[in-house]
């Protein structure tokens, strides 16, 4: 049976560059997690392989604790939300 997990965002990175580190720090943890672009970043990204516009990071709710203590550890000041990443 699959199991519902609910999103929760935890940081936004100033560019897509900072949020594929994230991702690959919270990866090689075991925290799986994925980014959200904001604004026009999917497109910038496209065209020149970074945006400036920001991406949300969001794990599930029950890996926030570890990954913000993995932020933390990477010098980056977590922002944890209780809103939904659908």
């Amino acid at each position: 049976m699959f199991m519902e997990r609910k999103a929760v965002k935890i940081y936004t990175a100033p560019d897509n560059l900072q949020a594929e580190m994230i991702l690959e720090v919270l990866g090689k943890n075991g925290i799986p997690g994925y980014k959200r672009d904001l604004g026009a970043a999917g497109i910038m990204n496209l065209y020149s392989g970074n945006s400036t516009f920001g991406e949300e990071i969001f794990v599930a709710e029950e890996d926030v604790p570890k990954a913000v203590e993995l932020l933390e550890g990477m010098g980056l000041e977590a922002e944890p939300e209780t809103s939904s990443g659908d």
